[in-house]
């Protein structure tokens, strides 16, 4: 008698609780899609991606391994405006335009230049002068360098804060 009773309270609660069909026009699979994009705590986002400014000093290997391990990459930046975003992260979260590695380095040569995501170096906001690798060492990217705020070749081995970049996801 008591398993006949629960079945039945089983079967009622399931009956209850199922709704009617939403009418299919679309609009609630946008909907899903755009509610359901976002970047993990601590993260910014911007045109599609996440940012994370990390402000402990590390070498630029360092710094890219700290990405990897956050499921990004050093930032690649692809136009002006990318390129003021960021300023402005670093800015909010440093109190300062310091010095950043962002994802650029040259694999040891002279020229071209390569994103550590695979993305295409097209955008470039070089300080006059620059690229010079100086003394053959200078194979990494970082940003906000002078008075200027502009990109600069500079030693791997020099310790940084970074930015770390990452496509959004959907959670």
């Amino acid at each position: 008698m008591k398993l006949l009773v629960l079945c039945v309270l089983v079967f009622s609660e399931m009956e209850w609780s199922r709704a009617d069909p939403v009418p299919d026009n679309g609009s609630a699979d946008e909907d899903l899609v755009q509610r359901s994009a976002s970047c993990p705590p601590g993260w910014s986002e911007y045109n599609n991606n996440c940012y994370n400014y990390v402000p402990r000093p590390m070498d630029w290997a360092s710094a890219e391994r700290t990405c990897i391990s956050m499921g990004g990459h050093l930032a690649s930046i692809h136009d002006m405006r990318e390129h003021q975003e960021i300023q402005h992260m670093i800015r909010t979260a440093s109190y300062q335009t310091k010095p950043t590695w962002i994802g650029g380095y040259n694999a040891q040569q002279t020229e071209p230049w390569f994103w550590s995501d695979g993305s295409r170096f097209v955008y470039t906001s070089w300080c006059p002068g620059e690229p010079n690798n100086t003394d053959g060492q200078q194979h990494c990217l970082q940003m906000n360098h002078s008075a200027d705020k502009c990109w600069d070749d500079l030693y791997c081995g020099s310790q940084l804060p970074s930015l770390c970049k990452m496509k959004v996801e959907a959670v």
